[in-house]
């Protein structure tokens, strides 16, 4: 299975899914809960942090055009290295996306499929996963570029018609629980930027290694307003928004509006084009999976490990017993090893990495007298 070629808009939409999928559930009320009034000064915030974050990475990797972070750690610190990141890589996000899906499966099993054992909305999703990761990479790729444009305009299209219900009041006091609740503490609401995890992965899978920079910078400003148009709707158009903390905040925000007459139900139609975007979200965090077990493994013909890794995730998802657990484990995981792994361990190896090459190369700097 080789997704190597592909387009810089597939690449952006492999990045924006990530963020979209926790737009969709829980993400905009993590950060109003955490920051209350002030959640669009943080998000603001976040935003030029990851931005200027992004600048730094696509400077760190432009010695190493077209070279993942696996290929990287692999350059500094020899197999060893390569390998230890790579199975890191692989069980936090078979960790992280099976507790995203066992989040989402008890969602759906409230709002419609409350009769329904959970179990089956998970197999559903895992019987997808399987069979996409067989026809493989390419379909995959097509397909959520598809799902992500549906999801990105369908998202504006929902924040722009809570407008007329928006109260500026409820962003006052301006900086809600404090300055320190939302600059430092805040600075935890950098994971909202978790797709940044696949732009260590992209770049040998770019058609155009060059590219690389403007896939990031369109990728980060996208993410950054789809965040700020979320929280935003969902603080200045819902008075009990803060309350919020058990089922998808924009759903319940949809649920209030009505599009005409002749769509009274808009979250209905929200919640189709976010089953798919799930779909392709799954079908995504298994392909790279296996992509990075090829990469530490050597092995050409990914197929085999499609259907074990697919039952990795259907048992992780398991194990939390409730919508509660699920969203505190997925919490866990993103403020204490996401953070760390995403702003930290990684830019590090591509720091060091660095320093290693100019030693290498340090002839080649050397300017004659």
């Amino acid at each position: 299975m080789n997704v190597n070629k592909i387009s810089s808009i597939e690449a952006i939409a492999l990045i924006l899914i990530l963020t979209i999928n926790r737009l969709s559930i829980s993400l905009p009320q993590d950060i109003i809960l955490s920051c209350g009034s002030s959640s669009i000064l943080n998000v603001i915030y976040i935003s030029i942090v990851a931005i200027i974050f992004t600048l730094i990475i696509i400077k760190l990797f432009k010695r190493f055009l077209g070279q993942d972070i696996i290929d990287v750690s692999n350059f500094l610190g020899g197999k060893t290295l390569k390998n230890i990141i790579g199975v890191f890589l692989i069980l936090y996000i078979l960790s992280i996306s099976s507790f995203l899906l066992r989040y989402f499966a008890e969602t759906l099993k409230i709002l419609y499929y409350f009769d329904s054992p959970v179990i089956y909305i998970l197999l559903f999703f895992i019987i997808v996963c399987i069979i996409s990761n067989i026809f493989g990479g390419h379909s995959i790729i097509k397909t959520n570029l598809i799902a992500c444009i549906i999801m990105f305009v369908g998202l504006i299209i929902s924040f722009l018609s809570v407008t007329p219900n928006m109260t500026i009041q409820r962003s006052l006091p301006i900086l809600g629980y404090g300055a320190e609740q939302t600059f430092f503490y805040g600075l935890t609401n950098l994971i909202a930027f978790n797709g940044l995890l696949i732009l260590y992965l992209v770049p040998p899978m770019l058609s155009n290694k060059s590219d690389f920079k403007k896939v990031a910078i369109i990728s980060i400003v996208l993410t950054a307003i789809l965040i700020i148009f979320a929280v935003g709707s969902i603080l200045l158009g819902f008075s009990f928004s803060t309350q919020i903390d058990k089922i998808s905040s924009l759903y319940m925000l949809l649920s209030n509006n009505v599009f005409g007459k002749y769509l009274q139900h808009p979250e209905s139609l929200f919640s189709f084009t976010w089953i798919l975007s799930f779909m392709s979200y799954i079908n995504i965090a298994c392909m790279i999976c296996i992509q990075l077990m090829k990469k530490v493994t050597n092995i050409k013909n990914g197929k085999p490990l499609v259907i074990p890794i697919a039952i990795i995730i259907f048992f992780l998802a398991l194990i939390p017993k409730n919508l509660v657990y699920a969203h505190s484990f997925e919490d866990t995981l993103y403020k204490f090893i996401g953070i760390p792994v995403l702003f930290i361990i990684l830019p590090l190896i591509l720091i060091f990495a660095n320093r290693k090459y100019e030693k290498i190369h340090k002839n080649d700097y050397d300017v004659p007298k």
